[in-house]
């Protein structure tokens, strides 16, 4: 696994649950290590902040309106007007682009398994979904963000949460998770987890058709909360990365 800092991705826009985590890890990535042109505009800031570096990639994160995973069918207005500044001021054609959900299991938080569920099976695709279904790819992390923050720097195989809380508590007493340290190595790092989560529990990775994988590693997380084991720590923020080209699988010699 290698990351490619030569890849042109285009445009993509991430919509994101919380209004700092999330802007914190992809604004490293993106702008830190990537160099890629950057906007992002958080619910509780009034401006936007924006980087212009490589005019052939160009990534955009918002919020929803408020920390909940139901804003991605409702409260639909607000996510049209910055959409609309997005076009009008900014240029960037949010029709055209690639569109991710970034969004916490954290049941404390989110608590429709059914909604989610649903948006699992309907928000399938980056670009293009089925009936008409408005574009996008939802890519959930169990059972926080923080999940993807941790498996930066730690081997995650044992580690088990049942709320976004406990996880970042976990951060907190361990000085070595830095945001600011996230590297190129880190990021493999991550990857790795992420593929190791998966050959774990048998799964299939397509990344052109991840939906039921997605719907797999939902319905195994679930069984294991419910009967008290918590969450395994697993973000599919790397999905994307693999899905850019911005991570490549590497031949074995």
């Amino acid at each position: 696994m290698k990351l490619n800092r030569e890849k042109h991705i285009g445009r993509v826009l991430f919509i994101v649950e919380g209004s700092r985590t999330e802007f914190a890890i992809l604004r490293r990535i993106f702008c830190n290590l990537l160099g890629y042109s950057y906007i992002e505009k958080r619910r509780n800031r009034p401006d936007y902040f924006i980087s212009s570096q490589d005019r052939f990639s160009q990534v955009v994160v918002i919020n929803t309106r408020e920390s909940n995973i139901r804003d991605i069918s409702e409260n639909e207005t607000y996510l049209d007007d910055v959409f609309d500044v997005l076009r009008e001021q900014y240029q960037f054609p949010v029709d055209q682009s690639a569109i991710y959900y970034l969004f916490d299991r954290d049941p404390e938080s989110n608590t429709d398994s059914v909604l989610i569920e649903n948006y699992i099976s309907v928000l399938a695709n980056p670009y293009d979904n089925k009936d008409g279904y408005k574009a996008g790819q939802l890519l959930l992390s169990y059972p926080s963000i923080e999940s993807y923050t941790i498996s930066n720097f730690k081997d995650v195989k044992l580690l088990r949460f049942s709320l976004g809380k406990d996880a970042k508590t976990y951060i907190g007493t361990n000085t070595d998770i830095q945001l600011n340290k996230i590297s190129e190595e880190t990021v493999v790092k991550a990857a790795q987890a992420f593929l190791d989560y998966l050959e774990s529990g048998h799964m299939e990775l397509d990344i052109d058709d991840f939906s039921s994988t997605s719907h797999a590693v939902f319905m195994k997380q679930e069984t294991e909360y419910l009967a008290g084991e918590g969450f395994r720590l697993f973000s599919m923020l790397t999905l994307a990365f693999l899905q850019m080209g911005i991570l490549e699988m590497e031949e074995e010699p």
